[in-house]
């Protein structure tokens, strides 16, 4: 392999692909990226066997072939290059790095260690826009557990039906539901389709799509999801498993509804949570006719409290919630003013906003 390449071309592709290298491997191929050539066409392709990026550019190819480079090592080399072109030579187990006066020879592994990647195959295809999709993954993806929690838990659910996608995380304490509409010309799917993607596959697909503009294809077969973005490619492994029957925890009635500023209560969350340890984590509400007090009290801390002015007119409720929750939940929602609907004490409060709505369970006393 002898080939010419742009080295902002370089380190974007690479940047593309590093998502699967990052987790540490026992198996070093599983920590490095694959250099293919075809035509005049160079393609990185990287896997944990979980998740598979793929993406290419344009380049000179003076001879065909492919490498197998650790990641860490190049991408860091490349990085630091000079801003112009690069002549990279696969020489026996070595891959030679030119730029200008800079040479660099670094190692490389046998390309036939690197996993075989699976095609796709009768694959159902939908398309949609990139913005939508990084839009659900951030409102939805913090949710999803990460220790302790069931392994469906520790993922995002599609969910795909008519003319919408939805997606659903939860780790059993807190939940987030968003839903799209797909594009004018979509065609409506008849039948639904529902798959759980680990939590770091869903990062990966957030971070390439707020860099897209243009549409993308999103497919299904028994084995893979794949995401095609044209020039670049996620193939993703669903996680094996039924994800809980979420929809049963949606009220779809209204609760006792409280209105307040979204920066009051933010602030006050973050002041009144200054008390709290990993032993008393929960902080109170006091709701009451027009106003609520954020209160807590830790043995040997001390205590605070602070008055919201809100708009509530349901029954006096004492609850007590996580703080850190609810402040990532806040984070997440633009509008100043929110609404809360409250259920009584052991129910979960709800933010219902258009085509998305947040559940967070109280904390037991």
């Amino acid at each position: 392999m002898n080939l010419i390449i742009d080295r902002r071309d370089l380190v974007e592709s690479l940047k593309s692909v590093v998502g699967p290298t990052t987790t540490k491997q026992d198996f070093l191929a599983l920590s490095s990226v694959l250099i293919t050539t075809e035509k005049n066409q160079i393609k990185f392709i990287t896997t944990d066997l979980n998740l598979t990026i793929t993406t290419q550019t344009k380049g000179d190819i003076k001879t065909p072939g492919k490498a197998l480079v650790p990641m860490r090592r190049f991408i860091s080399i490349a990085r630091e290059l000079p801003d112009t072109k690069i002549n990279l030579e696969k020489v026996k187990n070595n891959l030679l790095i030119k730029c200008e006066k800079v040479e660099f020879k670094i190692n490389t592994l046998k390309e036939e260690e690197f996993p075989r990647i699976q095609e796709k195959k009768e694959a159902v295809t939908i398309k949609m826009l990139p913005e939508a999709l990084e839009e659900m993954v951030r409102l939805t993806s913090f949710c999803a557990g990460y220790e302790d929690v069931n392994y469906v838990l520790s993922g995002v659910l599609f969910e795909i039906k008519g003319n919408k996608i939805k997606l659903v995380a939860t780790d059993g304490k807190r939940l987030s539901c968003a839903a799209r509409d797909f594009p004018d010309n979509q065609a409506e799917i008849e039948e639904k389709i529902a798959f759980i993607l680990p939590n770091k596959t869903v990062g990966e697909i957030a971070r390439i799509t707020k860099e897209k503009q243009n549409p993308f294809y999103l497919s299904f077969s028994k084995k893979n999801i794949e995401f095609d973005f044209k020039e670049t490619k996620i193939i993703a492994r669903p996680i094996e498993g039924d994800f809980p029957n979420y929809s049963q925890y949606i009220p779809k009635q209204k609760g006792n509804q409280l209105t307040v500023d979204k920066n009051d209560f933010t602030a006050s969350l973050r002041r009144i949570g200054l008390l709290t340890t990993a032993e008393y984590q929960g902080v109170k509400f006091s709701l009451k006719k027009n106003k609520m007090i954020v209160y807590k009290t830790t043995p040997q801390l001390g205590e605070a409290k602070e008055e919201i002015n809100t708009k509530y007119q349901g029954p006096a409720l004492e609850i007590e919630f996580n703080p850190n929750y609810f402040i990532d939940i806040l984070k997440q929602i633009k509008d100043q003013e929110i609404t809360i609907d409250f259920f009584g004490t052991e129910k979960p409060a709800v933010i219902k906003r258009e085509n998305h709505t947040y559940l967070l369970l109280p904390m037991k006393t």
